[in-house]
């Protein structure tokens, strides 16, 4: 007669518990690489959020989740293994002063964080009129005129050539006549108690003077090179805005400026554009901002003007 008890019923599903739970943990692992690859190729939608963090993204992490959960499940041994792999990898290269587990922790903080980031939308501002001084900010715009034009072929051929020659080229070289004047551009005031226009000739060699000579120097060189640029004035302050086209051209524009054109400043940023009557979509080009489409400031728009 056998004297063995019966067999212990709790070690199976235990088992199969910590196997799911280990499963989880490494489809969430993979998951927030994965989701940083796909979020800046997500159609552009105007979408509530939730603690910040924007539905579509959230959908789509969930869906990446549960997709790599069910991959896992059919076939376990792959997520020992890509664990394995992936702590033997960080480790070697950590040993050798490279990739280490310091900076995986430190990147998933910051994907962590990218969840959030979105493509916001701005208040219409279509039917509002050009601002007092229009004219003479217009012929402050000598976008003709040799010196200005050289200019502006230099600026926009400094940066990003490799990703002009493929496509959106105009965009892209208006991104560079960007990243040459806000790199250097300086703040120096108007005279006491007057108004003064600088043209964009006088601008170039100085590149510094107050938000209208920025402005005008910016729409100009832009202009020069095939790109449709406005002025915008709010209560304290006037900043150019270039149209990137569409809702397309803006998932476009958005995707360049984060992931190929300004990666530091901007990889996790939340853009900003206003939509006018024609459904384009306007991104700001302050020198206030270290890439395009930044925060604009939070002052009531008072005027637009088309050059």
């Amino acid at each position: 007669m056998s004297t063995n008890g019966p067999p212990n019923g709790t070690d199976a599903p235990r088992s199969s518990l910590v196997q799911a739970a280990f499963q989880f943990l490494v489809a969430l692992a993979v998951t927030l690489p994965v989701c940083m690859f796909l979020w800046p190729h997500l159609p552009l939608m105007q979408v509530p959020a939730i603690g910040g963090m924007g539905l579509d993204r959230l959908a789509l992490f969930l869906v990446v989740l549960i997709a790599l959960v069910m991959l896992l499940r059919r076939l376990p041994l792959l997520s020992y293994g890509t664990l394995i792999v992936a702590i033997g990898v960080i480790t070697f290269q950590g040993l050798r002063g490279g990739y280490g587990f310091s900076n995986l922790f430190a990147d998933y903080g910051t994907a962590i964080g990218a969840m959030s980031q979105r493509t916001k939308a701005l208040p219409d501002v279509a039917e509002l009129r050009p601002f007092k001084g229009a004219e003479e900010l217009r012929a402050a715009m000598d976008f003709k005129d040799p010196l200005v034009r050289s200019f502006a072929v230099r600026a926009a051929t400094t940066y990003f050539n490799e990703e002009a020659a493929e496509s959106d080229h105009t965009m892209i070289q208006a991104f560079s006549i960007f990243k040459v004047i806000n790199s250097a551009w300086v703040y120096v005031s108007d005279p006491a108690d007057d108004e003064y226009f600088a043209t964009a000739a006088e601008s170039v060699p100085l590149l510094a003077g107050d938000c209208d000579d920025h402005a005008v120097l910016m729409a100009a060189c832009i202009k020069a090179i095939g790109g449709k640029v406005r002025l915008v004035r709010t209560t304290g302050h006037i900043y150019p805005e270039m149209s990137v086209g569409d809702a397309q051209g803006m998932q476009r524009a958005a995707y360049l400026i984060r992931n190929v054109l300004f990666p530091e400043e901007a990889r996790y940023a939340d853009l900003y554009y206003h939509t006018d009557a024609n459904g384009d979509r306007w991104i700001n080009l302050d020198y206030t901002r270290h890439y395009p489409g930044g925060p604009v400031m939070n002052e009531k728009i008072i005027g637009i003007l088309h050059v």
